[in-house]
Protein backbone atom coordinates (compact mmCIF):
# COMPACT_ATOMS: atom_id res chain seq x y z
CA UNK A 1 0.00 0.00 0.00
CA UNK A 2 1.50 3.08 -0.79
CA UNK A 3 1.74 6.10 1.96
CA UNK A 4 0.02 9.89 0.61
CA UNK A 5 3.37 10.74 0.59
CA UNK A 6 5.09 8.48 -2.00
CA UNK A 7 1.52 9.12 -3.87
CA UNK A 8 2.65 12.87 -4.17
CA UNK A 9 6.17 12.03 -4.40
CA UNK A 10 5.31 9.67 -7.63
CA UNK A 11 3.16 11.22 -10.27
CA UNK A 12 2.93 8.78 -12.12
CA UNK A 13 2.23 5.73 -9.77
CA UNK A 14 -0.61 8.63 -8.34
CA UNK A 15 -1.79 8.91 -11.95
CA UNK A 16 -1.37 5.47 -12.64
CA UNK A 17 -3.68 4.68 -9.29
CA UNK A 18 -6.37 7.69 -10.49
CA UNK A 19 -7.30 6.19 -13.45
CA UNK A 20 -7.90 2.83 -11.72
CA UNK A 21 -10.41 4.72 -9.69
CA UNK A 22 -11.26 6.78 -12.93
CA UNK A 23 -12.12 3.64 -14.75
CA UNK A 24 -14.15 1.62 -12.32
CA UNK A 25 -16.45 4.87 -11.54
CA UNK A 26 -17.04 5.26 -15.14
CA UNK A 27 -18.22 1.36 -15.30
CA UNK A 28 -20.77 2.18 -12.33
CA UNK A 29 -22.24 5.12 -14.98
CA UNK A 30 -21.81 2.95 -17.83
CA UNK A 31 -23.62 -0.17 -16.72
CA UNK A 32 -26.51 2.22 -15.88
CA UNK A 33 -26.91 3.96 -19.35
CA UNK A 34 -25.81 1.13 -21.43
CA UNK A 35 -25.97 -2.68 -22.47
CA UNK A 36 -29.74 -4.46 -22.08
CA UNK A 37 -30.49 -1.63 -19.29
CA UNK A 38 -30.36 0.89 -21.98
CA UNK A 39 -32.62 -1.16 -24.21
CA UNK A 40 -35.04 -2.00 -21.82
CA UNK A 41 -35.43 1.59 -20.67
CA UNK A 42 -35.97 2.92 -24.72
CA UNK A 43 -38.36 0.00 -24.90
CA UNK A 44 -40.10 1.43 -21.86
CA UNK A 45 -40.16 4.33 -23.46
CA UNK A 46 -41.66 3.02 -26.57
CA UNK A 47 -38.79 2.48 -28.85
CA UNK A 48 -39.02 0.54 -32.16
CA UNK A 49 -36.34 -0.49 -34.16
CA UNK A 50 -34.86 2.70 -35.39
CA UNK A 51 -34.07 4.43 -32.10
CA UNK A 52 -32.73 0.90 -30.66
CA UNK A 53 -30.15 1.23 -33.72
CA UNK A 54 -29.47 4.75 -32.80
CA UNK A 55 -29.17 4.17 -29.04
CA UNK A 56 -26.61 0.74 -29.95
CA UNK A 57 -24.37 3.42 -32.59
CA UNK A 58 -23.90 6.17 -29.81
CA UNK A 59 -20.07 5.17 -28.58
CA UNK A 60 -19.31 4.27 -32.40
CA UNK A 61 -21.23 7.80 -32.94
CA UNK A 62 -18.67 9.25 -30.39
CA UNK A 63 -15.75 7.93 -32.12
CA UNK A 64 -16.74 8.98 -35.57
CA UNK A 65 -16.67 12.65 -34.20
CA UNK A 66 -12.90 12.23 -33.24
CA UNK A 67 -11.27 13.30 -36.59
CA UNK A 68 -12.98 16.67 -36.46
CA UNK A 69 -12.02 17.76 -33.04
CA UNK A 70 -8.67 16.07 -33.12
CA UNK A 71 -7.19 19.05 -34.32
CA UNK A 72 -8.59 21.34 -32.12
CA UNK A 73 -7.60 19.60 -29.15
CA UNK A 74 -3.44 18.57 -29.77
CA UNK A 75 -1.00 20.19 -27.74
CA UNK A 76 -3.56 21.35 -24.70
CA UNK A 77 -1.78 22.78 -21.65
CA UNK A 78 -4.20 21.41 -19.08
CA UNK A 79 -5.36 18.00 -20.49
CA UNK A 80 -6.25 17.22 -17.18
CA UNK A 81 -9.05 19.93 -16.62
CA UNK A 82 -10.23 19.40 -19.97
CA UNK A 83 -10.69 16.03 -19.57
CA UNK A 84 -12.85 16.48 -16.51
CA UNK A 85 -15.24 19.18 -18.05
CA UNK A 86 -15.92 17.15 -21.25
CA UNK A 87 -16.75 14.09 -20.01
CA UNK A 88 -18.38 15.28 -16.98
CA UNK A 89 -20.61 16.90 -19.62
CA UNK A 90 -20.95 13.41 -21.01
CA UNK A 91 -21.73 11.71 -18.04
CA UNK A 92 -24.29 14.22 -16.44
CA UNK A 93 -25.95 14.88 -19.60
CA UNK A 94 -26.72 11.01 -20.27
CA UNK A 95 -27.94 10.86 -16.52
CA UNK A 96 -30.01 13.42 -16.33
CA UNK A 97 -31.60 12.75 -20.12
CA UNK A 98 -33.07 9.38 -18.22
CA UNK A 99 -34.69 11.64 -15.53
CA UNK A 100 -35.69 14.08 -18.13
CA UNK A 101 -37.19 11.44 -20.72
CA UNK A 102 -39.21 9.88 -17.28
CA UNK A 103 -40.26 13.32 -16.03
CA UNK A 104 -41.76 13.48 -19.44
CA UNK A 105 -43.83 10.36 -19.71
CA UNK A 106 -46.37 9.69 -21.08
CA UNK A 107 -45.56 12.09 -23.71
CA UNK A 108 -44.34 10.12 -26.74
CA UNK A 109 -41.68 13.24 -27.13
CA UNK A 110 -39.97 11.22 -24.48
CA UNK A 111 -38.32 8.84 -26.01
CA UNK A 112 -37.00 11.20 -28.82
CA UNK A 113 -35.30 14.26 -26.10
CA UNK A 114 -33.78 11.01 -24.23
CA UNK A 115 -32.46 9.85 -28.10
CA UNK A 116 -31.38 13.66 -28.44
CA UNK A 117 -29.75 14.01 -24.89
CA UNK A 118 -27.72 11.03 -25.66
CA UNK A 119 -26.57 11.79 -28.92
CA UNK A 120 -25.56 15.02 -27.29
CA UNK A 121 -23.51 13.52 -24.37
CA UNK A 122 -22.03 11.36 -26.76
CA UNK A 123 -20.44 14.11 -29.15
CA UNK A 124 -18.84 15.21 -25.99
CA UNK A 125 -17.51 12.40 -25.40
CA UNK A 126 -14.87 12.86 -28.60
CA UNK A 127 -12.38 15.03 -27.79
CA UNK A 128 -11.82 14.01 -24.30
CA UNK A 129 -11.06 10.70 -25.80
CA UNK A 130 -8.61 11.92 -28.29
CA UNK A 131 -6.59 14.07 -25.18
CA UNK A 132 -6.93 10.81 -22.93
CA UNK A 133 -4.92 8.30 -25.13
CA UNK A 134 -2.22 11.32 -25.31
CA UNK A 135 -2.52 11.48 -21.84
CA UNK A 136 -2.63 8.08 -20.66
CA UNK A 137 0.36 7.01 -23.79
CA UNK A 138 2.47 9.74 -21.57
CA UNK A 139 1.64 8.51 -18.25
CA UNK A 140 1.85 4.67 -18.62
CA UNK A 141 5.83 3.53 -19.37
CA UNK A 142 5.64 1.77 -23.04
CA UNK A 143 6.91 -1.72 -20.87
CA UNK A 144 4.27 -2.00 -18.46
CA UNK A 145 1.28 -0.79 -20.51
CA UNK A 146 -0.07 -4.64 -21.12
CA UNK A 147 -0.09 -5.65 -17.67
CA UNK A 148 -1.04 -2.08 -16.46
CA UNK A 149 -4.39 -1.82 -18.20
CA UNK A 150 -5.41 -5.09 -17.72
CA UNK A 151 -5.32 -4.79 -14.20
CA UNK A 152 -6.90 -1.36 -15.08
CA UNK A 153 -9.33 -3.28 -16.38
CA UNK A 154 -9.64 -5.97 -14.00
CA UNK A 155 -10.57 -3.66 -11.56
CA UNK A 156 -13.43 -1.71 -13.30
CA UNK A 157 -14.51 -4.93 -14.63
CA UNK A 158 -15.03 -5.93 -10.69
CA UNK A 159 -16.71 -2.82 -10.16
CA UNK A 160 -19.10 -2.99 -13.06
CA UNK A 161 -20.13 -6.44 -12.49
CA UNK A 162 -21.08 -5.87 -9.01
CA UNK A 163 -23.01 -2.53 -10.03
CA UNK A 164 -25.06 -4.63 -13.07
CA UNK A 165 -26.18 -7.16 -10.16
CA UNK A 166 -27.24 -4.37 -8.39
CA UNK A 167 -29.29 -3.11 -11.20
CA UNK A 168 -30.72 -6.15 -12.08
CA UNK A 169 -32.15 -6.54 -8.55
CA UNK A 170 -33.14 -2.88 -8.76
CA UNK A 171 -35.41 -3.32 -11.71
CA UNK A 172 -36.61 -6.23 -10.81
CA UNK A 173 -37.59 -5.22 -7.50
CA UNK A 174 -39.29 -1.49 -8.74
CA UNK A 175 -40.35 -2.28 -12.09
CA UNK A 176 -41.59 0.34 -14.37
CA UNK A 177 -40.80 3.80 -13.77
CA UNK A 178 -39.55 3.98 -9.75
CA UNK A 179 -37.06 1.76 -10.66
CA UNK A 180 -35.57 3.35 -13.63
CA UNK A 181 -35.72 6.53 -12.03
CA UNK A 182 -33.70 5.13 -8.83
CA UNK A 183 -31.38 3.77 -11.54
CA UNK A 184 -30.77 7.17 -12.90
CA UNK A 185 -30.52 8.92 -10.16
CA UNK A 186 -27.63 6.60 -9.14
CA UNK A 187 -25.80 7.07 -12.36
CA UNK A 188 -25.82 11.00 -11.88
CA UNK A 189 -24.11 10.74 -9.05
CA UNK A 190 -21.65 8.20 -10.38
CA UNK A 191 -21.59 10.73 -12.79
CA UNK A 192 -20.58 13.50 -10.06
CA UNK A 193 -18.07 11.16 -8.38
CA UNK A 194 -16.41 10.56 -11.77
CA UNK A 195 -15.43 14.02 -12.71
CA UNK A 196 -14.49 14.58 -9.02
CA UNK A 197 -12.05 11.67 -9.88
CA UNK A 198 -10.49 13.20 -12.68
CA UNK A 199 -8.88 15.67 -10.08
CA UNK A 200 -6.72 13.05 -8.28
CA UNK A 201 -4.78 12.84 -11.61
CA UNK A 202 -1.51 14.74 -12.06
CA UNK A 203 -0.99 17.58 -14.68
CA UNK A 204 1.09 16.30 -16.93
CA UNK A 205 3.08 18.70 -19.73
CA UNK A 206 1.98 18.92 -22.90
CA UNK A 207 3.19 15.53 -24.66
CA UNK A 208 1.24 16.24 -28.33
CA UNK A 209 3.29 18.07 -30.84
CA UNK A 210 1.44 19.63 -33.94
CA UNK A 211 3.08 20.13 -37.00
CA UNK A 212 -0.06 20.65 -39.35
CA UNK A 213 -0.86 23.70 -40.39
CA UNK A 214 -4.32 24.02 -41.24
CA UNK A 215 -7.35 21.86 -39.69
CA UNK A 216 -7.58 20.12 -42.90
CA UNK A 217 -3.70 19.09 -43.13
CA UNK A 218 -4.26 17.89 -39.60
CA UNK A 219 -7.42 15.51 -41.09
CA UNK A 220 -5.11 14.29 -43.93
CA UNK A 221 -2.06 13.59 -42.25
CA UNK A 222 -2.65 10.31 -41.15
CA UNK A 223 -4.89 9.40 -44.61
CA UNK A 224 -2.02 10.21 -46.73
CA UNK A 225 1.28 8.99 -44.36
CA UNK A 226 2.06 5.16 -45.34
CA UNK A 227 2.65 3.19 -42.34
CA UNK A 228 0.70 0.33 -40.44
CA UNK A 229 -1.59 2.14 -39.24
CA UNK A 230 -3.52 2.05 -42.52
CA UNK A 231 -4.02 -1.42 -42.89
CA UNK A 232 -4.62 -1.44 -38.97
CA UNK A 233 -7.38 1.29 -39.22
CA UNK A 234 -9.08 -0.69 -42.64
CA UNK A 235 -9.68 -3.39 -40.48
CA UNK A 236 -11.18 -1.71 -37.14
CA UNK A 237 -13.17 -0.46 -39.80
CA UNK A 238 -14.32 -3.55 -41.37
CA UNK A 239 -14.25 -5.32 -38.33
CA UNK A 240 -17.04 -2.53 -36.57
CA UNK A 241 -19.24 -3.34 -39.48
CA UNK A 242 -18.89 -7.25 -39.12
CA UNK A 243 -19.42 -6.67 -35.39
CA UNK A 244 -22.52 -3.80 -35.94
CA UNK A 245 -24.76 -6.47 -37.68
CA UNK A 246 -25.45 -7.81 -34.61
CA UNK A 247 -23.47 -7.37 -31.30
CA UNK A 248 -25.41 -4.21 -30.48
CA UNK A 249 -28.37 -5.93 -30.85
CA UNK A 250 -27.63 -8.85 -28.18
CA UNK A 251 -29.78 -6.95 -25.54
CA UNK A 252 -32.47 -7.38 -27.74
CA UNK A 253 -32.36 -11.40 -27.99
CA UNK A 254 -32.03 -11.53 -24.25
CA UNK A 255 -34.90 -8.89 -23.32
CA UNK A 256 -37.09 -8.77 -26.23
CA UNK A 257 -36.88 -12.38 -27.90
CA UNK A 258 -35.97 -14.66 -25.27
CA UNK A 259 -37.74 -12.95 -22.52
CA UNK A 260 -34.89 -12.73 -19.52
CA UNK A 261 -35.85 -11.28 -16.93
CA UNK A 262 -33.70 -8.11 -15.52
CA UNK A 263 -32.42 -10.33 -12.63
CA UNK A 264 -31.05 -13.15 -15.17
CA UNK A 265 -29.38 -10.99 -17.13
CA UNK A 266 -27.41 -9.14 -14.23
CA UNK A 267 -26.41 -12.78 -13.52
CA UNK A 268 -25.43 -13.10 -17.38
CA UNK A 269 -23.56 -9.72 -17.51
CA UNK A 270 -21.69 -10.49 -14.29
CA UNK A 271 -20.42 -14.08 -15.38
CA UNK A 272 -19.43 -12.01 -18.82
CA UNK A 273 -17.33 -9.52 -15.92
CA UNK A 274 -16.08 -11.49 -14.21
CA UNK A 275 -14.88 -13.95 -16.92
CA UNK A 276 -13.15 -10.68 -18.45
CA UNK A 277 -11.39 -10.12 -14.86
CA UNK A 278 -9.90 -13.56 -14.43
CA UNK A 279 -8.55 -13.66 -18.00
CA UNK A 280 -7.08 -10.11 -18.10
CA UNK A 281 -3.82 -10.90 -16.53
CA UNK A 282 -3.44 -13.80 -19.11
CA UNK A 283 -4.09 -11.05 -22.06
CA UNK A 284 -1.99 -8.60 -20.45
CA UNK A 285 0.71 -10.83 -19.95
CA UNK A 286 0.44 -12.43 -23.60
CA UNK A 287 0.13 -9.06 -25.03
CA UNK A 288 3.39 -7.77 -23.69
CA UNK A 289 5.29 -11.08 -24.62
CA UNK A 290 3.77 -11.46 -28.19
CA UNK A 291 2.46 -8.98 -29.45
CA UNK A 292 -1.20 -7.18 -30.08
CA UNK A 293 -1.36 -9.06 -33.38
CA UNK A 294 -1.27 -12.39 -31.76
CA UNK A 295 -3.99 -11.01 -29.01
CA UNK A 296 -6.16 -10.00 -31.93
CA UNK A 297 -6.30 -12.85 -33.85
CA UNK A 298 -7.44 -14.93 -30.57
CA UNK A 299 -9.94 -12.61 -29.72
CA UNK A 300 -11.41 -11.99 -32.85
CA UNK A 301 -11.88 -15.56 -33.72
CA UNK A 302 -13.59 -16.21 -30.43
CA UNK A 303 -15.68 -13.02 -31.23
CA UNK A 304 -16.93 -14.62 -34.26
CA UNK A 305 -18.42 -18.20 -31.99
CA UNK A 306 -20.48 -15.50 -29.91
CA UNK A 307 -23.22 -14.73 -31.92
CA UNK A 308 -24.14 -18.11 -32.93
CA UNK A 309 -24.38 -19.05 -29.46
CA UNK A 310 -26.50 -16.21 -29.15
CA UNK A 311 -29.14 -17.85 -32.44
CA UNK A 312 -28.90 -21.64 -30.84
CA UNK A 313 -29.75 -20.13 -27.10
CA UNK A 314 -33.26 -21.14 -27.96
CA UNK A 315 -32.57 -24.30 -27.49
CA UNK A 316 -29.62 -24.83 -25.79
CA UNK A 317 -31.33 -22.27 -23.42
CA UNK A 318 -29.57 -20.72 -20.20
CA UNK A 319 -26.07 -23.13 -20.57
CA UNK A 320 -25.76 -21.54 -23.85
CA UNK A 321 -26.07 -18.20 -22.60
CA UNK A 322 -23.88 -18.77 -20.07
CA UNK A 323 -21.47 -19.44 -22.84
CA UNK A 324 -21.60 -17.24 -24.96
CA UNK A 325 -21.39 -14.33 -22.22
CA UNK A 326 -18.06 -16.15 -21.10
CA UNK A 327 -16.96 -16.21 -24.34
CA UNK A 328 -17.77 -12.53 -25.17
CA UNK A 329 -16.37 -11.30 -21.76
CA UNK A 330 -12.78 -12.39 -22.54
CA UNK A 331 -12.64 -11.80 -26.13
CA UNK A 332 -14.36 -7.84 -26.14
CA UNK A 333 -11.37 -7.69 -23.25
CA UNK A 334 -8.63 -8.98 -25.01
CA UNK A 335 -9.27 -7.15 -28.04
CA UNK A 336 -10.63 -4.03 -26.70
CA UNK A 337 -6.94 -4.28 -24.63
CA UNK A 338 -4.83 -4.81 -27.88
CA UNK A 339 -6.57 -2.19 -29.90
CA UNK A 340 -5.54 0.06 -27.54
CA UNK A 341 -2.19 -0.47 -26.85
CA UNK A 342 -1.57 -1.30 -30.80
CA UNK A 343 -3.46 2.53 -31.37
CA UNK A 344 -0.41 4.07 -28.69
CA UNK A 345 2.46 1.95 -30.23
CA UNK A 346 1.49 3.30 -34.45
CA UNK A 347 0.42 6.13 -33.12
CA UNK A 348 3.72 8.92 -33.72
CA UNK A 349 4.25 11.50 -31.34
CA UNK A 350 4.33 14.36 -34.08
CA UNK A 351 0.48 14.87 -34.71
CA UNK A 352 -0.74 12.31 -32.37
CA UNK A 353 -4.03 12.96 -31.68
CA UNK A 354 -5.08 13.00 -35.18
CA UNK A 355 -3.66 9.17 -35.64
CA UNK A 356 -5.73 8.32 -32.84
CA UNK A 357 -8.68 10.07 -34.17
CA UNK A 358 -8.35 8.57 -37.35
CA UNK A 359 -8.26 4.96 -35.46
CA UNK A 360 -11.03 5.99 -33.58
CA UNK A 361 -13.25 7.51 -36.81
CA UNK A 362 -12.87 4.54 -39.11
CA UNK A 363 -14.37 2.21 -36.63
CA UNK A 364 -16.61 5.01 -35.60
CA UNK A 365 -18.28 5.11 -39.50
CA UNK A 366 -19.15 1.61 -39.48
CA UNK A 367 -20.12 1.74 -35.84
CA UNK A 368 -22.62 4.14 -36.11
CA UNK A 369 -24.00 3.82 -39.45
CA UNK A 370 -24.15 -0.19 -39.40
CA UNK A 371 -26.84 -0.68 -36.08
CA UNK A 372 -29.16 2.10 -37.58
CA UNK A 373 -29.19 0.35 -40.95
CA UNK A 374 -29.76 -2.61 -39.23
CA UNK A 375 -31.94 -1.99 -36.46
CA UNK A 376 -34.97 -1.68 -38.32
CA UNK A 377 -33.88 -5.71 -39.23
CA UNK A 378 -33.90 -6.56 -35.60
CA UNK A 379 -37.84 -7.73 -35.41
CA UNK A 380 -38.31 -10.36 -38.81
CA UNK A 381 -34.48 -11.04 -39.40
CA UNK A 382 -32.44 -11.11 -36.59
CA UNK A 383 -31.79 -14.52 -36.91
CA UNK A 384 -30.05 -13.73 -40.14
CA UNK A 385 -28.27 -10.74 -38.56
CA UNK A 386 -26.95 -13.43 -36.21
CA UNK A 387 -25.06 -15.77 -38.88
CA UNK A 388 -24.16 -12.80 -40.92
CA UNK A 389 -22.44 -11.17 -38.30
CA UNK A 390 -20.71 -15.01 -37.32
CA UNK A 391 -19.43 -15.07 -41.50
CA UNK A 392 -17.93 -11.77 -41.64
CA UNK A 393 -16.30 -11.93 -38.24
CA UNK A 394 -14.65 -14.98 -38.96
CA UNK A 395 -13.74 -14.36 -42.57
CA UNK A 396 -11.64 -10.85 -41.24
CA UNK A 397 -10.37 -13.11 -38.36
CA UNK A 398 -8.68 -15.34 -41.42
CA UNK A 399 -7.52 -12.23 -43.14
CA UNK A 400 -5.68 -10.65 -40.04
CA UNK A 401 -4.42 -13.94 -39.09
CA UNK A 402 -3.15 -14.11 -42.88
CA UNK A 403 -1.68 -10.92 -44.07
CA UNK A 404 -2.25 -8.22 -42.03
CA UNK A 405 -0.74 -9.15 -38.44
CA UNK A 406 2.20 -9.58 -40.29
CA UNK A 407 2.37 -5.94 -41.51
CA UNK A 408 1.33 -4.17 -38.41
CA UNK A 409 3.83 -6.55 -36.08
CA UNK A 410 6.78 -5.51 -38.56
CA UNK A 411 6.60 -1.89 -36.95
Amino acid sequence: MFSIVSLRDNPVRRGMIASIVEGSLFNVWAAAVGGSYLTGFALYLGAGGFALGVLAGLPSFSTMLQLLSAPFVVGLARRRNFLAAWSGAQRITAACSGLLALWLMPSPAALWVFVFLQMFAWACMAPPTVVWHGYMSDLIPLEVRGRYFARRSAWAGGVAMAAVLLYGRLLDSFPGETGFRILYIVCLAAALLNVSSWFLHPELPPGDTKNARSFWESVRVPLLRSGPHRPATLFYAAWAFAQGMAAPFYPVVLVQKLGISYSTVSVLATIQGLTAILTAPFWGRLQDRAGQPRVITLASGAMAIVPLLFLSARWGGIAVLVAAHMLQGTAINAMGLANQTLNMRLAPTEDRGSYFAFFGVASGLMGFFTPLAMGPLTGPFMDGLLIACATASGLLCALWQGKLARLVAGH
